[in-house]
């Protein structure tokens, strides 16, 4: 045995009493030694008690069974007693299990009698609740139906009230702008800014200043008007910024789905065009809605170019008719490629001669229709039911549709399936009908080339333009004349009364010219 405190194995001699477990193990001998002697003690007595039973048995044999007998009677005596105490035991713990249903008996009887007072009381408040609950219903019902009418004729008369403000900011931003008309008789011609709006299939005969002019001009008042009828365009158009000082248009596909734009005709465009190709990226080409130079001239030199104006210029006719359709703006029972084309005439019918504006009044004699007064209930101006069934029979009348559907209100938005039903019903052609149309006619109604006499800086830029034909006096001018020159071409007489015929061409004597085909 090792010690605890010293870690040292014990010994009896060498290290006698170092610790208190050494102390133990001294004691532990006399200790070994005393249960040892109670032990052969106890076995000494055992044994004397069987010698004495034995001899006593010698003596008296019933006294054995009498022995016996009281050893089964206390064993009997031992098992009833611990039989009793477990019947006491199970009966006391019966008993409380009995005493504890009883008291949850009692709680639940108790609260099944709250609870029945309590639907009692429901009942009969039910009872009371449900005496007029069909009348209740009916009136409240009543007044729901009431308030919502009420709702309903504001909003159509607020409704009402921002489609006439929408018609007059219209009407006068266009009067500002110098939207007029000019009645010549039977005819009829419309002006903006000073400008002449003139229909599309007679740009052939136009310059390119009043062309691109009156172009800017009628884009600037639609985007102006489109923003106080808060509709957005079919074809976009960009107006004039800082980055391109002209007006352009996009297509049907490209509006309002463009990051970066290469506008026609920059220096932007110049520069990224071959880096475009290179990349087969394919940026939405707005179409110009301007012309530097005569339409004819523009058809031959660039064909591309001339494309893309034609393009521009129908998708800007398309955006001013299908705002006069979404209005209410009848644009004619004519040709409808005639009708579209009037670009001036539907404006004139969009903006000022529409059924709210009076056309047939002077314009300062002219009195803007009142705005009806918001409903409030202290005020006192509560609609008239016959007001409220007129407006819920028939909500969307008015004395003007001018204002009443755009992209910007709840009310009457075109974004709806009933307004994309309105939508589908304009009997309208498309832009590509409009511009194949319009290709066809301009083309058709292209004026005649002919030869006009040039000399001195004029023959330079001629032949710059590649547009020179050299024609040496003395030439076969009567083969020309006969048949073996252009159909189309005419040629002049000359200059003076000084020179000689040749066949028709205006060449003095002795001399020799040039000649320069011109639009005339």
């Amino acid at each position: 045995m090792r010690c605890d405190i010293c870690h040292r194995p014990h010994h009896t001699k060498r290290l006698p009493f170092l610790c208190a477990v050494d102390a133990r193990n001294r004691l532990y001998e006399g200790r070994l030694e005393y249960a040892r002697a109670l032990i052969q003690a106890e076995e000494a007595e055992s044994r004397v008690n069987d010698a004495l039973e034995k001899a006593a048995a010698a003596r008296d044999p019933k006294s054995k069974l009498k022995k016996d007998e009281k050893d089964v009677a206390a064993a009997r005596i031992a098992w009833l007693t611990a039989e009793e105490q477990a019947a006491l035991e199970r009966t006391s713990h019966i008993i409380a299990q009995a005493d504890k249903l009883r008291s949850e008996i009692e709680a639940a009887r108790k609260e099944i009698a709250v609870k029945k007072d309590a639907i009692a009381r429901r009942r009969s408040d039910l009872m009371a609740v449900t005496a007029g609950t069909v009348s209740r219903r009916a009136r409240q019902l009543d007044e729901v139906e009431r308030s919502t009418q009420r709702l309903r004729y504001k909003w159509n008369r607020i409704a009402d009230a921002t489609a006439i403000t929408r018609a007059f900011l219209c009407e006068e931003a266009a009067r500002l702008y110098g939207l007029r008309q000019i009645e010549e008789g039977s005819a009829k011609r419309y002006e903006i800014g000073g400008v002449e709006l003139f229909d599309l299939h007679t740009m052939n005969g136009l310059s390119p200043e009043l062309i691109s002019t009156s172009l800017a001009h009628v884009a600037h008042i639609l985007v102006l008007a489109c923003d106080y009828l808060a509709i957005r365009l079919p074809a976009e158009i960009t107006l004039p910024h800082k980055d391109y000082p002209r007006p352009t248009i996009f297509s049907l596909s490209s509006s309002y789905k463009h990051d970066k734009v290469i506008f026609p005709g920059s220096a932007l465009a110049i520069q990224q065009s071959a880096a475009a190709a290179a990349e087969d990226k394919r940026l939405p080409r707005p179409r110009p809605l301007w012309t530097d130079r005569p339409l004819p001239t523009l058809a031959k030199d660039y064909p591309d170019v001339y494309s893309y104006f034609l393009e521009g210029v129908a998708l800007l006719a398309y955006d001013i008719a299908w705002v006069c359709c979404s209005q209410g703006v009848s644009l004619g029972d004519g040709d409808p490629f005639e009708e579209v084309c009037a670009i001036g005439k539907n404006l004139w019918r969009l903006l000022i001669a529409g059924k709210h504006h009076n056309a047939h009044q002077p314009h300062k004699n002219r009195r803007r229709s009142p705005e009806p007064a918001p409903y409030s209930p202290l005020s006192g101006n509560s609609p008239r039911t016959e007001d409220i069934a007129g407006e819920m029979a028939n909500p969307k009348s008015s004395t003007s549709t001018l204002g009443r559907w755009s992209h910007g209100t709840c009310h009457s938005y075109l974004g709806t399936a009933e307004g994309m039903e309105f939508i589908r019903s304009f009997k309208l052609l498309s832009p590509y009908k409009i511009y194949d149309k319009l290709k066809r006619r301009l083309s058709a109604d292209a004026p005649l080339m002919d030869w006009e006499r040039i000399e001195g800086d004029e023959l330079d830029d001629g032949f710059e333009d590649g547009m020179l034909g050299r024609i040496e006096a003395g030439g076969n001018s009567a083969g020309m004349n006969a048949g073996n020159g252009p159909p189309d071409i005419r040629l002049d007489r000359g200059n003076g009364g000084g020179g000689s015929s040749h066949g028709g061409i205006g060449i003095p004597k002795g001399t020799s010219g040039w000649t320069k085909l011109r639009n005339r």
